[in-house]
């Protein structure tokens, strides 16, 4: 594995006085705006104001990873406990061997985290163990002795929109086939069929959807939902939504809202709980074309997957025998596209390979197992 370097140096912000804020907050208003101010709107104040104060004591306590969080070839910085860094850079696995992450800083990081969030991580509980969304990063947090031998962290980098990968591209990168993007396309993009992604964390997958959302006509219009914004379709007609766990805005909430906004299409960033009934429903109520992905090894274990989350999530009072749980998705989704990456040294290179390992067509049940046809 290759060294990687890098630093610089910074100080930490201190906080403001939230004695002060009112002060802040008011100066320049008039009377009546002033007295708008109240003191149940003093904590919103607070937030907003502390907001970019958190933001940058976390990237200050991590002044020394700053490198590679410019780098856009960067994809994923790994500070395993110890503080040793590793970083995924244009699919290559690199070792920082020159930089060590102190526990404080390392610490220090996840606090502000949590901070954002609204969140008090502590060791020993529950909350020693964090994963939040700040601005363009994905930020994994864990407090030893949870993290044995020390705190760690795993940063992921969303790229910008005008940076993410073509279809074509991908292809060039042999991440698919030509004819598996072809293949892809025609039953996505053309024949509306509703599309399930599956693969394991750091596969690719929401890189592959991306790509795949930027071939939707223009005309139509598209209704995302995430935990943290990750798709670009670039589509004029795009209406976003965004979880929100911390003010009970559940996905199971925003799907059935985004069906009340006329969307053409229906794409939800990962089917993981409550929000599979209300999904799959919406994918045989005449949404053709919409998509989610999963987490499964396989085309056959992401139908097995989402059989296992639609039965979970089936309202109160409601049965649904295992019989019609399966035909019920087996009619709601048509493909499945399997996507895997493995780790593998090239030429004295550790690379992350990612591939479209299988494409099949769902095409019914068939005593108790899915009766599925690959095809590209």
């Amino acid at each position: 594995m290759r060294p990687f370097s890098g630093g610089f140096s910074g100080q930490l912000v201190s906080y403001r006085s939230p004695k002060l804020l009112p002060m802040a907050v008011t100066r320049g208003m008039n009377a009546r705006s002033q007295r708008l101010v109240s003191e149940n709107s003093v904590a919103y104040w607070i937030a907003m104001l502390t907001a970019p104060v958190l933001t940058e004591n976390l990237h200050k306590a991590l002044r020394s990873l700053k490198p590679y969080f410019d780098d856009p070839f960067v994809t994923e910085i790994m500070v395993n406990p110890g503080g040793r860094v590793f970083i995924e850079r244009a699919g290559e696995m690199l070792a920082v061997e020159a930089l060590r992450i102190s526990n404080d800083e390392i610490e220090f990081a996840i606090k502000q985290v949590g901070k954002l969030v609204s969140q008090d991580p502590t060791r020993n509980t529950a909350s020693a163990v964090i994963s939040a969304s700040v601005g363009d990063l994905r930020i994994a947090g864990t407090f030893d002795p949870a993290s044995h031998g020390g705190s760690s962290l795993c940063i992921r980098k969303h790229q910008p929109p005008e940076t993410r990968p073509s279809l074509e591209e991908l292809v060039a990168r042999e991440m698919l086939t030509e004819k598996q993007a072809e293949k892809i396309l025609r039953l996505f993009v053309h024949e509306r069929k509703n599309v399930i992604v599956a693969g394991s964390t750091g596969s690719g997958k929401t890189t592959f959807v991306n790509a795949l959302l930027k071939r939707i006509p223009g005309f139509e219009r598209v209704a995302t939902i995430e935990d943290s914004v990750e798709l670009h379709p670039g589509l004029p007609n795009h209406m976003p939504f965004v979880v929100n766990h911390d003010a009970n805005v559940t996905a199971q909430l925003l799907v059935k809202q985004s069906l009340r906004y006329r969307p053409d299409r229906l794409i939800l960033g990962e089917t993981r709980g409550t929000e599979t009934y209300d999904l799959i429903r919406a994918f045989n109520s005449g949404h053709d074309g919409s998509l989610s992905t999963i987490h499964a090894s396989s085309a056959v274990h992401a139908l097995a997957a989402l059989e296992m989350l639609f039965q979970m999530s089936v309202p109160e009072n409601a049965t649904l025998s295992g019989e019609a749980a399966q035909k019920f998705i087996a009619t709601a989704v048509h493909v499945v596209v399997h996507v895997t990456r493995h780790t593998e040294e090239v030429d004295g290179r550790v690379k992350s390979i990612r591939k479209v390992n299988e494409v099949v067509l769902v095409k019914g049940v068939n005593d108790g197992n899915y009766d599925i046809e690959k095809v590209a």
